[in-house]
């Protein structure tokens, strides 16, 4: 883990959540689905924990540090998405937990990504 942590803030500094900056996360699941994850800083501290906007929707989400964990909701599911291991040379394991609280009983997800590292 300190490995992938290490090589996510080298590529992301404390800079990277300087005011008005953003930060992309390109991702592909095992099968090849690509996702992208969007995270832009609204009121962060130096080292980028607190309120973020997630995604084109600008939703108001958590940010843990530079390197997440990252928390939102949308349409009632509770996404968190984790760093999920060691990088290695194709990208960053990163996991997406999924909480949708409009099913009885409630719907989890848990998808697993690698992400290139944001530069």
């Amino acid at each position: 883990m300190n490995l992938a942590l290490s090589l996510v803030m080298a590529a992301a500094p404390v800079s990277a959540f300087a005011e008005g900056a953003r930060m992309a996360l390109d991702c592909t699941t095992a099968d090849g689905s690509a996702r992208s994850f969007v995270f832009a800083p609204v009121e962060v501290d130096d080292v980028g924990a607190g309120f973020v906007a997630v995604g084109d929707d600008a939703i108001r989400g958590t940010a843990g540090g530079t390197f997440g964990p990252w928390s939102w909701t949308k349409d009632d599911v509770k996404y968190t998405l984790l760093v999920n291991g060691n990088a290695t040379a194709e990208g960053v394991p990163v996991l997406l937990h999924a909480l949708d609280t409009n099913t009885d009983p409630y719907g989890v997800t848990q998808t697993e990504f690698t992400c290139e590292a944001p530069l």
